[in-house]
């Protein structure tokens, strides 16, 4: 009772906190949160009288903050890099879980793959850091960025339009509306889609201002966030107040609107909190940065992101020691501190008396189940050594079968491209010796060198990140993960005389992406082993995929003679195989059993089949696979 009247007691009155925020550019709905923020009244609730201070060309709106020359900015997606020449900013929350800039091109051009940007006009900035998204997803595409005539940008899109370029650097929020509305149809490379979700829109302040004034800078970030609530959850009204008194581009409604939409698909991707910054996600970011060139020097996130690491209890001393430190509060304070600890100490004494009275009973069971349990727990231990030695001794023996496998691949994958290597080689040389060696042939032996080169060397890269750890589930196409299964056996089923017939249906679904890879190895390698064993002539794996309403089924059939049927229930058991006992281990469908069923929460199994494929009977087994689209779907049904 003392601490509720104490608390509802009003003691002060404080003069509202004066405080300035630069945009990063013209007004538009990019900024609408703290625009209502302040027609609202969030910031005066929180007694701060914000002013919101307009872009211009020429600002350097980092360099603004790191110099105190503003309280608050909005920093665009290479905030990473300002934060390198400009050490004091520090980002309090993103805005948007993925930067909007995105690549254009109309339908007419027909550019519709990025293998056709050579030799195409890309219009975008100078500055590369500004759109690394963009760099990345274009250098991840493995096309030549040298053959890609860049323009700088004018910010039109009707250069588009008007076919001045044929590809333009631009924002998801504004361009597609300009497009629509001209009636062009368009395609989007969004960077996104290819694993480079960059942040942007970074709220960010100074870190003096940040330690120093820790309780304004939470109060700011606060009654920010919750204007961007508003503006979101109350569209139409937020676009009459943009369109009424921060409009200085003087836009429409509906363009505000659609920027509006777009915007809130950003800021809640993936179902992500409002605001969200994780501490992985901005070392992958830095990672990229600096894979690419861009920074060579050390960096802290500690330093980058100001995330509230703080407990409540302490929040609240800081808050209440910032606003109210006078003695009459202190002395009130320590009466509640008095107060409580008397309750606390009598509610020690009773629960004392209480558990003398409960501990004798409790110890005469207590010595009853210790006797129990060092029994159980002796059993149980020993059990356990057990299963986890054998489960070891598996998860070994199949990584160096699927080494093996994929080293006996790359050298199928590398024999032909060496051989060109040494072929244009030795040419070089030998027309050298006879004096024949033009400067026309020379450039094309050495580029034919250097293309060679550079596919031996994605090949690797392929490999590798195959056998890298995939610690969490993913969102991917199951399509182009069985095409990437195919891509590295591809070699051996050529020279195997081994066609595939591949019939689907794309979905995406949440899983491990390389372990469900090492299944569809596992199984397709199963075929090709059978198709030699069994020396069968038309040689043709099928697979095939069915999209359910929460269900994926992953058919892989062969017409390689099928499985005897007095061990087809014994395929999936560990050590037993199909295959002589010299060249089977028996642990690689075991594998693929417990990958399905233990890691990805599905089903698989094997039968015996037959068929008609060119008018010819043929017979072989029929592996199907049941997956989930997603976990969370799969609790609920």
């Amino acid at each position: 009772m003392i601490l509720l009247i104490f608390l509802s007691i009003n003691l002060f009155s404080k003069d509202l906190t004066k405080v300035t925020i630069q945009l990063s550019w013209f007004d538009q709905f990019q900024f609408a949160g703290y625009y209502m923020a302040k027609e609202q009244g969030f910031y005066e609730e929180e007694g701060l009288d914000v002013e919101i201070l307009p872009f211009s060309f020429g600002l350097n709106v980092p360099k603004m903050v790191n110099d105190s020359l503003v309280d608050f900015a909005i920093g665009r997606e290479n905030l990473i890099l300002e934060k390198v020449k400009y050490p004091k900013i520090i980002a309090l929350a993103a805005i948007f879980q993925a930067t909007p800039l995105v690549l254009i091109t109309t339908k007419e051009q027909g550019i519709d793959s990025f293998k056709k940007f050579e030799n195409r006009r890309l219009m975008r900035t100078k500055d590369d850091g500004a759109e690394v998204s963009i760099r990345a997803m274009l250098a991840a595409s493995k096309i030549d960025l040298n053959k890609i005539i860049n323009i700088e940008h004018s910010h039109n899109i009707y250069d588009l339009i008007d076919k001045k370029v044929d590809i333009i650097s631009a924002y998801t929020s504004k361009a597609p509306y300009t497009l629509q509305k001209e009636g062009i149809e368009y395609n989007l490379f969004y960077p996104k889609d290819y694993g480079f979700d960059m942040y942007s829109d970074f709220l960010i302040t100074n870190i003096d201002k940040y330690n120093n004034n820790y309780n304004m800078v939470e109060k700011f970030k606060k009654a920010s966030l919750r204007g961007w609530e508003y503006a979101y959850n109350n569209i139409e009204k937020s676009v009459d107040t943009i369109f009424e008194k921060h409009n200085t581009q003087n836009l429409t409604k509906d363009e505000l609107i659609f920027e509006a939409k777009e915007l809130k698909k950003l800021s809640y991707l993936n179902g992500n909190k409002l605001g969200e910054m994780r501490q992985d996600k901005v070392q992958r970011i830095y990672d990229l940065y600096n894979i690419m060139g861009y920074i060579n020097s050390e960096f802290k996130i500690d330093d980058f992101l100001g995330i509230d690491k703080k407990s409540d209890l302490e929040k609240w001393f800081r808050l209440k020691f910032e606003e109210y430190f006078d003695l009459s509060l202190l002395w009130k304070f320590f009466l509640i501190i008095i107060v409580i600890t008397a309750i606390f100490i009598y509610r020690q004494y009773f629960i004392t008396k209480l558990n003398k009275r409960l501990k004798n009973l409790v110890k005469i069971k207590t010595n009853r189940l210790k006797v129990m349990n060092k029994k159980l727990s002796t059993r149980i231990k020993k059990e356990l050594e057990k299963h986890q030695e054998k489960d070891r001794i598996l998860a070994q023996q199949q990584k160096l079968v699927a080494m093996g496998q994929m080293i006996e691949n790359i050298a199928h994958q590398w024999r032909q491209p060496l051989s060109v290597i040494s072929t244009s080689a030795s040419g070089l040389k030998l027309k050298r010796e006879l004096n024949i060696l033009s400067n026309e042939d020379f450039i094309k032996n050495i580029e034919q060198i250097v293309d060679t080169a550079k596919y031996l060397s994605d090949t690797i890269d392929d490999f590798r990140h195959f056998f890298k750890p995939q610690k969490d589930k993913t969102k991917f196409s199951l399509v182009k993960n069985i095409e990437k299964s195919l891509s590295f056996v591809e070699t051996a089923l050529k020279e195997n005389n081994i066609e595939i017939e591949f019939e689907y249906e794309d979905v995406d679904i949440i899983a491990y992406e390389t372990e469900l890879m090492q299944v569809f190895i596992n199984i397709i390698n199963n075929s090709k082993d059978a198709f030699i064993e069994n020396k069968i002539k038309d040689r043709v794996i099928f697979i095939s995929i069915k999209n359910f309403s929460n269900r994926v089924l992953i058919e892989i059939k062969d017409s390689a003679g099928g499985v005897k049927d007095d061990i087809l229930d014994k395929v999936f058991e560990p050590y037993f195989t199909t295959k002589h006992q010299y060249s089977g281990t028996g642990i690689g469908l075991y594998m693929s059993n417990q990958i399905i069923k233990t890691h990805l929460n599905g089903d698989i199994f094997m039968k015996n089949c037959s068929f008609k494929y060119k008018n010819v009977e043929q017979r072989g087994a029929i592996t199907t696979i049941v997956l989930g689209k997603n976990p969370l779907e799969e609790i609920k049904h």
